[in-house]
């Protein structure tokens, strides 16, 4: 469906890309140039890495997914608990990360529960930040796109994430980040007022639906325990690896904090223009997989020119966000994971290994894409492995000034993974969401856990803090 000159126009957008990659690749110096920018990232380039990353493909054709799938409800039990539940993260809590710690998450749960539980907790990261929701996206826009196997558009798109993320670090990702927010932005809003006028408005919406549908009531599609597993997991951001990457890399405190404020207005426009996206979607493509049938229609609905600066919003996003997941995920395993239990090794070596990680966060994310018929399907699985293993103890170390003891760390880790790992396995009709149950399974056990053994106190581990300002 894409002529020639979408084509030309994907292909300059992705070399100029490519070029931003090799350009920024030159001032990667040691592990902080790499995973931080040198702490240099001013507000513009904050919002669009946060944007983009938060967002990316999944985020996009993930939300019109749902929306055609479970209607409004989606809305109600995902945007509004979601986006008001961040506003504490952009006032007070990713700022005292600003402050609190050099490289990474695992170096909070270092100094907070010590080296074993840091282990732990990098390794449930690097699992989380693999991401292949993002790559599972790329497949199916390149399928309908230009008729390409799932894996073959998912390939090249991890080959492009490992070159940007190996290459450039984290200043050339946020740059490349920047250009394909607004790609993303200009994109996706044009499809609305099109096809929402092609089809008739919201009495065309009614009219194909029926008054009564589901998928139009505000509490009707999503059952309870779904919607409170999307609860849960919009609040996952609190110990979401990328997020507090952003926040470090910020040139300030107060950058961070401006700008996920900027973007939590940004990401509420953006939930109303894919959820509405989604119900028209859901009446013109109804057999279809839905984030096929999104493709479909913006492919239908926008001009030549405009429609390749859709599958480079989409694609590139994807990309985007892969590669700061990468990044972080392979900090997480190659600095916070191998770093830790190799004594000694040095910053040439950690930034070696990190580099190295890259390409098998690549390589086992592409063998997991195609396991899922939804790509939000596939965000929401990885997603709340991590929500049960980590959110309790990372978020905790931040706000909660009580005893906290290695005990206590590892307790709420494991248990809740075990408890996410034996409900999702067990297949259990009256648990149907096993991450409703695993969450408070954490969250017991990191208390309990407190009552034993003695607070961390870390004196000669190879990791940086800086005083709380």
């Amino acid at each position: 469906m894409l002529t020639l000159v979408d084509n030309a126009v994907i292909f300059v957008i992705t070399i100029v890309i490519i070029a931003i990659a090799i350009t920024f690749s030159k001032t990667v110096t040691n592990m902080e140039s790499y995973y931080l920018g040198n702490r240099s990232l001013p507000w513009s380039l904050t919002v669009g890495a946060l944007v983009a990353t938060w967002y990316g493909g999944v985020g996009t054709l993930g939300n019109v997914e749902y929306a055609a799938i479970y209607g409004l409800s989606i809305f109600t039990a995902w945007t509004i608990p979601g986006q008001f539940g961040r506003m504490p993260l952009a006032l007070w809590v990713g700022p005292k990360m600003h402050v609190r710690t050099d490289i990474t998450v695992a170096d909070l749960l270092l100094k907070t529960y010590g080296k074993k539980v840091a282990i732990v907790g990098a390794t449930f990261m690097t699992i989380y930040c693999m991401q292949f929701a993002n790559i599972t996206t790329v497949g199916f826009v390149g399928k309908v796109a230009w008729g390409t196997p799932y894996l073959v558009t998912g390939g090249i798109c991890v080959a492009i994430v490992i070159f940007i993320a190996v290459t450039s670090g984290l200043m050339g990702i946020a740059v490349s980040d920047m250009l394909l927010f607004w790609c993303l932005g200009f994109s996706v809003a044009i499809i609305v007022p099109i096809s929402w006028g092609n089809i008739g408005g919201w009495d065309g919406i009614i009219s194909a639906l029926g008054a009564d549908s589901n998928i139009l009531k505000t509490f009707g599609g999503v059952t309870i325990p779904k919607m409170m597993m999307f609860v849960i997991l919009s609040l996952g951001v609190y110990a979401d690896p990328s997020f507090y990457q952003r926040f470090s890399s910020s040139d300030a405190p107060k950058t961070g904090r401006r700008a996920l404020l900027t973007c939590l207005t940004i990401w509420v426009i953006y939930d109303v223009v894919t959820f509405a996206t989604g119900l028209v979607v859901a009446v013109q493509y109804p057999d279809i997989l839905p984030g096929e049938g999104y493709t479909m229609l913006a492919l239908e609905t926008l001009p030549v020119g405009i429609r390749a600066l859709f599958i480079v919003a989409i694609i590139g996003t994807a990309i985007s966000a892969l590669d700061g997941y990468f990044l972080a995920g392979a900090t997480c395993f190659g600095y916070d994971v191998i770093g830790k239990l190799k004594s000694n090794m040095s910053d040439k070596q950690a930034l070696i290994w990190t580099r190295i990680s890259v390409v098998l966060l690549g390589v086992v994310g592409l063998s997991f894409a195609f396991r899922f018929t939804a790509a939000m399907d596939a965000f929401i699985f990885i997603a709340s492995i991590w929500a049960a293993a980590g959110f309790i103890p990372t978020v905790m170390a931040l706000i909660y000034k009580g005893k906290m003891t290695p005990v206590g760390g590892m307790a709420s880790m494991i248990c809740g993974a075990l408890t996410f790992a034996f409900f999702s396995l067990a297949n259990i009709s009256f648990v149907p969401e096993p991450l409703i149950v695993a969450f408070p399974v954490s969250l017991a056990a990191w208390y309990i856990g407190n009552r034993y053994g003695e607070s961390v106190q870390v004196k000669d581990e190879a990791v940086l803090y800086r005083k709380e300002v």
